[in-house]
């Protein structure tokens, strides 16, 4: 006997593939380590510092005064020309401190980063920055990298705009893919306006966290008021019962 009937008088599917899902994204995890400041307290004041003057700062540190250690930070500053010389980020108060100057058309360069571990190849994973309250003009660049030959190349990057006031979005967030199980999340500050000192803006916490997709079933209810499954038709597919 032949059953071309898809679904029965009840509802119920009598074909696979008839169900139609709703798709959640859910970050879930943690892949970066010491990213609350305010734990951290004043250590990053003392964690490895490099001084540079190349003309590309990030991959200079990266290259050389690498992150051997996972899960650890590693600092780097701008110690004169062709930039403005200054400090690395510091650590106190609850906050990651962030130094910066611009004098005329040159500008420095305070950083931090660490290479992250259990990362999986290929997954996407969201950075999420907690910044504070700061009137002193410039950008946080959140960058991503992962090795390449004797170098590192660059596989994304976003940005935060201070001032940061009480009307400002205080969290700010970005995605990245895995290249490697360790790649190196990197962050910057550079001054963007002519002060006659140095100046400061801040963050509290960093957060990494990876990609989850759920697939549940939609429901509906009928006109009765009873809950049942929203399904397709499949069309020109049947089958068949002896």
């Amino acid at each position: 006997m032949s059953n071309n009937q898809q679904v029965t008088r009840g509802g119920i599917a009598q074909q696979s593939g008839l169900d139609i899902f709703s798709s959640i994204i859910n970050y879930t995890g943690e892949f970066i380590n010491w990213g609350d400041s305010f734990n951290y307290g004043a250590k990053l004041d003392s964690d490895t510092d490099y001084a540079t003057v190349a003309t590309d700062p990030q991959t200079d540190a990266l290259v050389n005064s690498p992150a051997t250690v996972s899960n650890q930070w590693y600092r780097y500053h701008s110690s004169g020309s062709p930039y403005v010389s200054i400090s690395a980020p510091t650590s106190r108060g609850g906050f990651f401190e962030f130094h910066g100057r611009k004098v005329g058309s040159a500008i420095s360069y305070s950083g931090m980063y660490q290479k992250l571990s259990g990362l999986t190849v290929g997954k996407e994973y969201e950075i999420t920055i907690r910044t504070a309250i700061s009137n002193d003009s410039g950008i946080i660049y959140v960058k991503t990298y992962s090795p390449s030959g004797d170098s590192f190349i660059e596989n994304s990057s976003s940005s935060i705009s201070f001032p940061v006031s009480s009307s400002s979005i205080g969290i700010q967030k970005s995605t990245f893919t895995a290249v490697t199980g360790n790649d190196i999340i990197l962050l910057y500050f550079n001054a963007t306006v002519e002060t006659e000192n140095n100046v400061k803006v801040y963050i509290t916490d960093i957060s990494i966290k990876e990609e989850q997709e759920y697939l549940v079933p939609i429901y509906a209810q009928d006109i009765f008021g009873n809950d049942h499954k929203v399904l397709r038709l499949n069309a020109g597919n049947t089958i068949s019962e002896d």
